[in-house]
C-alpha cells in the first residue's frame, strides 16, 4: 500500500474505535487534544513533533497547535475545544461548504474569531476549529480585500464524515498538503473561485508527433565514433582510452557551489583534489603506509564526473612506482551487483576474496603454502596447543586436518577469511590493502549505508586504505542517515573539466591512434567495429574538433546546458554531431576538396534543438526546454518560467558574502514576490516544479524528488543557458513558435502561413507579440524599484521583435517534417 492517503486511512481506521470511545466520555479540552487530536496529527497524518508547536504565546493568547513547514514557517493554526462543544444544528453527515457567520457555524463563532486572531498575528492563511468530532477549515487571513469572516469554510460535522471523506480531510490537514498549499486550493474552490479557466491550445506542429529523420550516409559511422570515443565514460574493454583521455584539472567552476553547500551543511574537511598529481590524496595514502593507521577516503563528485576513471588512473599511473608497489588494490564495482539490499555485504566480501587472493598469494588459486601464510597464527596455535600431540606424531595427518580447516574457513566463513587476508597483506607482506568501493550511487540508501559501514569495519581487521567514490547527493543522504557522523573519513571533491577540454583530449587520442602504422591503426579501429576507411575516421575526428574544440561558443553552451555533468555534456555533443541539421556528409566532403562547409551557429542551434527529429519536442530532448510552454488546464503567463529564471539569476549574482545558502530562495518567498503581479501561488509553484524537473533550477537539498513551498532553490547553469537561448537564439524562438500551444486559432493560422512562405522574421514577430499580449493580461508588473529587474526581463523580450528586422542571409530551414515543408527563409 504505497498511496499515502490509503496508508493514512488505514491508520485512522485502526484507531477509530479508540477515538470514538475517548470522545464519548466527553473529555475536557486537554483530554481532547491528548487522546484525539494528538493521535490524528502524529499517528495518522504523520506530522513531525518538531514541526508542531503547542501553546506558543501570541498577543491574543496561546495557540493550541501551530503547524509549521520547512524552516519553522507558520502554516496552519488549530484551535481545539472540549468534545461536544461544537455540535452543529446540521443534520447532514457530508462535508459542507458553509458561511463562517451562518447558522450552521454559530457554535464555532468564538473559536473562529480566536483562530483568526492567532492566524493573523502569525501570518497564517488557514485555520481549523475542532472538538475532535466536528472540524471546520477556513481562510483565516486574506489578501484579496475580503474580510475573513465573510468567507466560507469546509465543515466536517462528525467523525463519520471524516472517515467517509477521508481523502478530502487528508488534503486539508496532512503535512504534504499544507506544504503544497492544497488546503488553500480546496478553500478557494469552496468559495466558488477558480485560479484560471482551461483553455484550448492550437499547434502549428504538435510536438508529440515528432518523427525521426533519415540519417546522412556517414551519420552511422559518426554515431559509432561518438559511441566508442566520446559518449562513453565506462568501458572495460578500452580502459586505456578512458585513462589517457582523463582531463587533469586543479579547479572547477562547477565545484564552487556544490563544494560550498557540502562544507557549510555537512562536512567541514572537504578539499578539492588535484587530478593531475593526486595531491593531498597521495599524501594521505603515504601517511597510512608510514603510520600503520587505516584511512577512509570519500571521493565526492557529481554524477558523470569521472570518479571511477580518476581512481583507476591514480593507482595505475599517477602514484610513483615505489608507492604503487607497496599497495594491493582491489576494486569492488557495485555496477555488477544484482541489487538486493540484504545481500550486499556478503556479495562484497566474496568480491574482495576473489580480488585479494591473487594480490597477496604467489599462486592463483592459492597453494597450501599461500594459505598457510594467511592462517599462520592459527597454525602455530594448533601445533603448540590442543593439536600438539598429532603434530609431533604425524605431521602429514596434521597438515591434512589443518588444510581442511583452512578450506572450511575460506568457503563457509568468507568474512573472517577476508579479514585474515587483509591482515596478512599489511602485516606479513608489508602491502597496504587499498579497497575501492565503486558505483554505490545507483543503489538505495540502505545499500550505500551498508557498504560504507563495511568499509569502516574492515579497518578493525588490518591497516587498510578505503576509497569510496560518491556523488554530492549521496553525501547528503548519508549525512541524514547519520553514517557520516558515526565514522571518521577524509573527503575530497573531484573538479569537473570543461566540455572543450574533455572532447579535445579525446580528439588527440584518436589522432595518435590514426598516426600509428597503417596495419596497427586499421586493426585497432576494426576491433571497435569500424568498416570505413581510416581517412574517413580521420575526417570525422577533425570534424568533431572543428565543431566542439575550435568553437568556444558551442563547447561553452553544451557545458552550461549539461550543468557541467561530463556524461550529459558528451551526450549533448553527440546529439549535435549526429543531427541531420549539421549535415556531416557535407562537412566531411569539404575536407577532401569539396565546397567549404562549416557548422555555423544556426546549424548548431538547429541540431541542438531538434536533434535527429523533424521538430523540437521536449519528450525526446532532455536538454532543451520550451520556456514559452503553458499548462492548458491551469494556464499561466507564457513568460512566467523565463521571469522566474531571470530573478533567480539576479538573486544569485547579487549575493556575495552571505554564503551559499543565501544564493537560494525560498519558494514561498518567490511566490510572495510574484503575488503583487497578480500571479497565484499555484501558478508559481507549477512553473517552479517544471523547471526543477527539467534541471534548470536546483534545490538546496539535491535529493528532493519534488520541491514544495518550504524548499530553497537557485538557478542552475542550464537555466542560465536557457535565458541565453531565449534572448540570442532565433532558432530557439522559431522552433518554440512551431510547437507551443497557442490559445488563439487565428494567431496559429497566421504563424502557419508564414511557415509556408518561409517568412521566419515575420513568424517570430507574430509569435512574440502574441506571447507579450498574453503575458500582459496575466502579469501586471508593479512600477516600484523592487520590480525593476522583472520589467527589464519583459523589455528584453519586447526588444526581440524589433531586433530581428535587419535582413539576414537566406538559410535553409527544415520545417515540421511533412511533405513540402523544406523551404528557404530570408533572414
Amino acid at each position: 500500500m504505497s498511496n499515502p492517503i490509503e496508508v493514512a486511512l488505514a491508520k485512522m481506521t485502526s484507531i477509530e474505535s479508540d477515538l470514538r470511545e475517548a470522545l464519548k466520555i466527553g473529555p475536557n479540552e486537554s483530554d481532547t487534544r491528548l487522546k484525539v487530536l494528538d493521535r490524528i496529527l502524529f499517528e495518522v497524518l504523520e506530522w513531525k513533533h518538531e514541526a508542531v508547536f503547542t501553546e506558543p504565546p501570541t498577543e491574543s493568547g496561546y495557540i493550541d497547535y501551530l503547524l509549521t513547514v520547512g524552516e519553522k514557517r507558520s502554516a496552519l493554526v488549530v484551535e481545539a475545544k472540549r468534545a461536544g462543544r461544537l455540535k452543529s444544528p446540521s443534520k447532514s453527515e457530508k462535508p459542507t461548504n458553509v458561511s463562517l457567520l451562518g447558522p450552521i457555524t454559530k457554535p464555532f463563532e468564538p473559536g473562529i474569531r480566536q483562530a483568526k486572531s492567532y492566524a493573523s498575528e502569525n501570518g497564517v492563511a488557514v485555520a481549523v476549529v475542532t472538538d475532535g468530532e466536528s472540524w471546520l477549515f477556513f481562510r483565516a487571513s486574506r489578501t484579496d480585500g475580503k474580510k475573513p469572516l465573510d468567507g466560507k469554510g469546509i465543515f466536517f460535522p462528525s467523525m463519520s464524515s471524516v472517515m467517509e471523506n477521508f481523502a478530502r480531510f487528508y488534503e486539508l490537514l496532512s503535512p504534504t498538503a499544507v506544504l503544497d498549499r492544497r488546503q488553500l486550493a480546496h478553500l478557494v474552490e469552496a468559495e466558488g473561485l477558480t485560479v484560471g479557466d482551461t483553455e484550448q491550445h492550437y499547434y502549428v506542429f504538435k510536438p508529440a508527433e515528432a518523427k525521426m529523420r533519415k540519417r546522412d550516409p556517414l551519420a552511422n559511422d559518426a554515431a559509432l565514433l561518438f559511441g566508442q570515443f566520446f559518449s562513453r565514460l565506462s568501458n572495460d574493454q578500452d580502459r586505456e582510452m578512458l585513462r589517457d583521455c582523463f582531463v587533469e584539472t586543479h579547479e572547477s567552476r562547477k565545484a564552487d557551489l556544490e563544494l560550498q553547500k557540502i562544507i557549510q551543511k555537512i562536512l567541514n574537511n572537504v578539499a578539492t583534489v588535484d587530478t593531475g598529481s593526486g595531491g593531498e590524496l597521495q599524501v594521505q595514502l603515504e601517511r597510512a603506509i608510514q603510520s600503520g593507521r587505516s584511512e577512509t577516503i570519500l571521493l565526492i563528485g557529481n554524477k558523470g564526473s569521472g570518479k571511477s576513471t580518476f581512481v583507476d588512473r591514480f593507482f595505475d599511473q599517477t602514484l610513483p612506482l615505489n608507492v604503487r608497489q607497496r599497495c594491493a588494490v582491489a576494486r569492488i564495482d557495485l555496477g555488477n551487483y544484482h541489487g538486493d539490499k540484504d545481500g550486499i555485504v556478503s556479495w562484497a566480501i566474496l568480491q574482495l576474496r576473489e580480488q585479494l587472493e591473487p594480490l597477496v598469494c604467489d599462486n592463483n588459486p592459492p597453494s597450501y603454502e599461500d594459505l598457510l601464510g594467511i592462517f599462520f597464527q592459527e597454525y602455530q596455535r594448533w601445533s603448540t596447543g590442543f593439536k600438539r600431540p598429532l603434530y609431533e606424531q604425524d605431521k602429514t595427518q596434521f597438515k591434512i586436518e589443518f588444510g581442511a580447516h583452512m578450506e572450511d574457513r575460506r568457503e563457509k566463513h568468507p568474512d573472517d577469511y577476508v579479514r585474515k587476508i587483509l591482515d596478512w597483506s599489511s602485516r606479513g607482506q608489508k602491502k597496504l590493502p587499498c579497497l575501492i568501493f565503486d558505483n554505490t550511487d545507483q543503489f538505495s540508501m540502505e545499500v550505500q549505508d551498508a557498504v560504507y559501514q563495511l568499509a569502516h569495519s574492515l579497518e578493525g581487521a588490518a591497516v587498510v586504505f578505503n576509497v569510496v567514490p560518491i556523488t554530492d547527493r549521496t553525501v547528503w543522504r548519508l549525512s541524514k542517515a547519520g553514517a557520516l557522523q558515526s565514522y571518521t573519513a577524509r573527503s575530497f571533491y573531484l573538479p569537473v573539466p570543461d566540455a572543450k577540454e574533455i572532447i579535445s583530449r579525446r580528439v588527440e587520442f584518436l589522432k595518435q591512434k590514426l598516426k600509428a602504422a597503417p596495419k596497427k591503426a586499421s586493426a585497432y579501429f576494426s576491433n571497435k567495429g569500424f568498416s570505413v576507411e581510416i581517412g574517413d575516421i580521420a575526417a570525422l575526428s577533425d570534424t568533431v574538433g572543428a565543431i566542439f574544440v575550435d568553437n568556444d561558443y558551442v563547447s561553452g553552451l553544451i557545458g552550461r546546458l549539461g550543468n557541467f555533468d561530463i556524461r550529459r555534456m558528451l551526450k549533448l555533443a553527440e546529439r549535435i554531431f549526429l543531427s541531420p541539421e549539421l549535415k556531416i556528409d557535407d562537412i566531411v566532403r569539404s575536407k577532401f576538396g569539396g565546397r567549404s562547409v562549416t557548422a555555423d551557429k544556426y546549424r548548431t542551434h538547429r541540431a541542438l534543438v531538434k536533434g535527429e527529429y523533424d521538430r523540437f519536442s521536449e519528450t525526446e530532448n532532455e536538454f532543451v526546454s520550451n520556456l514559452f510552454s503553458t499548462n492548458h488546464q491551469l494556464p499561466e503567463s507564457p513568460l512566467l518560467a523565463f521571469y522566474i529564471l531571470w530573478v533567480l539569476r539576479q538573486r544569485m549574482n547579487s549575493v556575495r558574502d552571505d554564503g551559499v545558502e543565501a544564493k537560494h530562495w525560498l519558494i514561498v518567498e518567490l511566490c510572495e514576490f510574484f503575488e503583487p503581479c497578480g500571479v497565484a501561488e499555484e501558478l508559481v509553484l507549477q512553473s517552479v516544479r517544471r523547471l526543477y524537473e527539467r534541471r534548470l533550477i536546483e534545490a538546496f537539498d539535491p535529493n528532493l524528488k519534488e520541491v514544495g513551498i518550504a524548499d530553497k532553490i537557485t538557478i542552475k547553469d542550464s537555466g542560465v543557458a536557457h535565458i541565453e537561448l531565449m534572448l540570442q537564439s532565433t532558432v530557439y524562438v522559431e522552433q518554440a513558435a512551431l510547437v507551443t500551444g497557442i490559445n488563439e486559432i487565428a494567431v496559429r493560422d497566421e504563424i502557419k502561413q508564414r511557415v509556408h512562405q518561409g517568412a521566419f522574421v515575420e513568424l517570430r514577430d507574430i509569435f512574440l507579440k502574441y506571447i507579450l499580449k498574453v503575458d500582459a493580461t496575466r502579469i501586471s508588473i508593479p512600477t516600484t524599484p523592487n520590480y525593476r529587474q522583472l520589467s527589464e526581463a519583459r523589455k528584453q523580450i519586447k526588444a526581440l521583435c524589433a531586433a530581428e528586422r535587419t535582413p539576414r542571409k537566406r538559410m535553409r530551414f527544415e520545417g515540421g517534417g511533412q511533405r513540402g515543408s523544406n523551404f528557404r527563409t530570408k533572414r
